[in-house]
């Protein structure tokens, strides 16, 4: 198999001590893509808001995964959330809160909810 150059794979306990490592790790892509300081800066924000969106849920999660890579010219970021199979009953967050943030960092964003609340939120832009 061919050798990915430019992608990434994190799994990490759902810890908000644990975060900081998922920052990290776009933060370096992000500077490996050429991206300017302004532009890291909000790589991190919008990792720390995407981290902090899937920690608060209905129903918690028991990992977080990143997965991050740059290909047709863009950096592509998606943090999902690992949870036990079950259901809940308990309202969501407000997602549009969380949306909103996201949209002021980062031109291209995506959230995927079910009945246990977001799952996934992805994000990406030029390089």
């Amino acid at each position: 198999m061919a050798e990915k150059k430019g992608e990434i794979f994190l799994s990490l306990p759902a810890d908000r001590e644990f975060v900081l490592l998922a920052r990290m790790a776009i933060s370096g892509l992000g500077m490996l893509a050429g991206l300017d300081v302004d532009l890291i800066d909000d790589l991190r924000t919008a990792t720390d808001e995407c981290c902090d969106c899937l920690l608060h849920q209905p129903l918690a999660a028991d990992r977080l995964e990143l997965k991050a890579s740059m290909h047709s010219g863009r950096l592509h970021c998606c943090l999902n959330a690992i949870r036990s199979q079950g259901q809940s009953d308990l309202p969501m967050n407000d997602l549009e809160i969380t949306r909103g943030v996201l949209e002021t960092l980062m031109p291209d964003v995506t959230l995927e909810c079910d009945s246990c609340g977001v799952g996934s939120i992805g994000f990406s832009l030029p390089v």
